[in-house]
């Protein structure tokens, strides 16, 4: 598509439209981009939309796009608003007046084949974001799932250590009770012996007497 085919498009397109309503002056360049680059402006005036083949120094606002988005919005299939919104257009200057202009080019209905397709696109998301939603919940689960069985052994590993710790520290408590059991006989002994060694002592000497 050439400069001045899109011109002549975009021409015929605005020659249907109803701007008998727009009481405002409106002055938009559209600076078009690729293919069928150049510069032509759309004018409203008493309520008649036109466009013509130069710049508009005067402007209210200022367009930039390439020629495929400058006809989608001409023939209906998308707003001019909504194209600049979704970064299509590139927009510059008096937004109320180009909001005014874009509601002077009338978007065409979706029919109800596109509108299923549409439906279809929107369902299939929906679904992906689902299974994505389910597959996130699944990792999260296996994460928690893995850090409990891990804690769970750390508190096992602490509790076998603690109850060896205890284990070793009565084993040594038994083994040195039975290391002072042979000196505790052997002083109860020799106690014995000392008592007994008195009592015959002293019984000794009354018999002397």
């Amino acid at each position: 598509m050439t400069y001045h085919e899109l011109v002549a498009k975009v021409q015929a397109a605005l020659a249907k439209a109803d701007a008998s309503k727009v009481e405002n002056h409106i002055a938009v360049q559209v600076n078009v981009t690729g293919e069928a680059e150049g510069a032509f402006y759309i004018e409203i005036s008493d309520g008649v939309p036109v466009a013509q083949p130069f710049d508009y120094n005067d402007r209210d606002a200022l367009l930039t796009a390439d020629g495929a988005e400058i006809l989608n919005v001409v023939q209906g299939k998308v707003s001019l608003e909504d194209a600049i919104k979704e970064g299509k257009i590139a927009h510059e200057g008096d937004w109320d007046k180009t909001v005014e202009l874009s509601s002077v080019i009338p978007v065409k209905k979706r029919g109800r084949k596109a509108a299923a397709t549409k439906a279809e696109e929107v369902k299939e998301k929906a679904e992906a974001k689902v299974e994505e939603v389910k597959a996130d919940v699944k990792a999260k689960a296996e994460e928690v799932k893995a850090d409990v069985k891990a804690k769970a052994e750390e508190v096992k590993e602490k509790a076998e250590a603690k109850v060896e710790e205890v284990k070793t520290a009565v084993e040594a408590k038994v083994e040195e009770a039975k290391a002072d059991a042979p000196k505790k006989r052997g002083r109860k002994a020799a106690t014995a012996t000392k008592t007994t060694a008195t009592k015959t002592k002293k019984t000794t000497a009354k018999k002397k007497k």
